[in-house]
């Protein structure tokens, strides 16, 4: 246990208690004491009317025979508390992640505040190897059937669907036209007849006992199958039963694919011939290649640095993170008119693996959030105002909204500004960690480059102050 001044009117104890929690012994003077009552009578006066003075006029003597000796130790304490605690917390650098629970020990006017303060704070980090990794994924490279990949895929955008030749017998990847008449005992079922449905076999999109029915059918052919229906289907009178589908196949259809011509070429993407194109499709997947390498070399890095790190992650972050995971994918599936459970019966999975998943994800990203953090600490990694008004206007750009407006939402909300500003901390944080940690190329004429060709000494981009020492610890 520490004890020592917190500013001018402060004294702090830290005891530290199992977890990441903590003990403040906290002590006020008696001059501050005073003051907070001073401004207890003060907002006292503005809330009691007392006949022949304005409001807020009245002298501590009247005030004092209206309202009692409580009302204005209550309004003191509630004055001087917060205040006293903030401080007590800046003095000895620590920051809480929950709500403290405060014991008033001693608290009395012409005396000192006396007062404990438990709560949860970040655990302290202790980083291992956090430079000088010497790590590199090379991009994949690009071969010529990655080019004709492409190719064909703008080819496949121009398709067309024409009948194929009489007596064709329809198999996967082909495309047939049918009508499709369905009953259960006997009687039509909402969503049991259509005409003219166009699909494709061998893509999902017909049922399989109906697919199997249809295969190998020509244009003008009936087919039939029974459909059993599961027992989670919406339509709750269908669950369960078996229908009987006739099918009858109007059309069997197969995909044109047009002729990749210089003209062809120039109506898609203003080239002017097909050697350009390929040409201009190679740069596009080198420079998504090495987007990709570098995303992957950015995951690898992060990932190992957090790993040699060790830290004692506080539930209370883990649980609060598996909290808003779980929220945010109820939003999005809301939208879609689902709810998690029906989700997870859908995909197959077990909700209480799923919980177990999420909270196992939710406990690695505290952890990588606590070292990065602690990274960005050591190594004075800071966001600069300018930087910060560059976000601003990017977001402003990005939503289509003018740069004032999103100024002025950000400039209302202390609480939205900081956590705009920790997200560019953090990024400049992993590009440091990517710069620092990425394999060395030595050169003929004596200059160090990284293996993927970015200047090891300014990285991507000009490296500004407070971005980082770079003293490999």
């Amino acid at each position: 246990m520490t004890e020592e001044p917190a500013g001018r009117c402060v004294e702090v104890t830290v005891e530290r208690l199992e977890g990441s929690k903590v003990k403040l012994g906290i002590t006020v003077d008696r001059e501050e004491v005073a003051r907070a009552y001073d401004r207890a009578c003060r907002n006292l006066a503005g809330q009691v009317n007392v006949p022949g003075f304005r409001r807020g006029k009245v002298p501590r003597a009247v005030l004092e025979r209206h309202v009692k000796p409580e009302a204005f130790k209550e309004e003191a304490l509630d004055i001087i508390l917060p205040a006293s605690y903030s401080q007590a917390l800046d003095a000895k650098d620590l920051e809480p992640i929950d709500r403290p629970q405060v014991n008033v020990v001693s608290f009395a006017e012409g005396e000192p505040l006396v007062f404990e303060a438990t709560v949860e704070v970040k655990p302290e980090v202790k980083l291992g190897q956090y430079t000088g990794l010497g790590l590199s994924v090379p991009p994949k490279p690009v071969d010529e059937a990655d080019i004709q990949g492409q190719v064909e895929a703008m080819r496949e955008r121009r398709a067309e669907l024409v009948p194929a030749e009489p007596g064709t017998k329809l198999a996967d990847g082909l495309f047939a036209v049918i009508d499709y008449h369905g009953t259960v005992d006997g009687e039509p079922f909402e969503g049991g007849d259509s005409e003219g449905v166009l699909v494709q076999l061998g893509a999902g999109q017909l049922e399989t006992e109906v697919e199997a029915a249809v295969k190998g059918a020509q244009a003008g052919e009936e087919r039939e199958c029974a459909l059993t229906f599961p027992e989670d289907i919406r339509n709750e009178s269908l669950r369960g039963k078996t229908a009987q589908v006739k099918v009858r196949v109007k059309e069997v259809k197969v995909k044109k694919l047009p002729e990749l011509t210089d003209d062809l070429v120039k109506e898609l993407s203003g080239l002017e011939n097909v050697e350009s194109l390929r040409k201009r499709i190679a740069e596009g997947l080198e420079e998504r290649a090495r987007r990709e390498a570098r995303e992957e070399l950015t995951r690898q890095v992060v990932e190992k640095v957090v790993e040699a790190a060790e830290v004692e992650i506080p539930e209370t972050l883990v649980t609060r993170r598996t909290e808003q995971a779980t929220e945010d994918m109820n939003e999005r599936l809301a939208a879609q008119g689902l709810d998690l459970d029906r989700y997870l019966a859908i995909v197959g999975l077990d909700r209480e693996q799923w919980d177990k998943d999420t909270r196992a994800r939710a406990k690695h990203q505290v952890k990588k959030d606590l070292v990065l953090e602690a990274i960005s600490r050591r190594e004075d990694i800071r966001a600069t105002d300018a930087e910060v008004e560059f976000e601003m206007a990017r977001l402003a750009a990005a939503t289509g909204q003018k740069p004032e407006k999103v100024r002025k939402l950000f400039r209302a909300s202390p609480a939205r500004l900081e956590s705009l500003r920790a997200g560019i901390i953090t990024s400049k944080t992993v590009s440091y960690l990517v710069r620092e940690n990425e394999a060395r190329i030595a050169l003929p004429d004596g200059a160090v480059k990284s293996e993927s060709g970015r200047d090891s000494e300014s990285g991507p981009g000009p490296k500004t102050k407070g971005e980082g020492r770079g003293e490999g610890k």
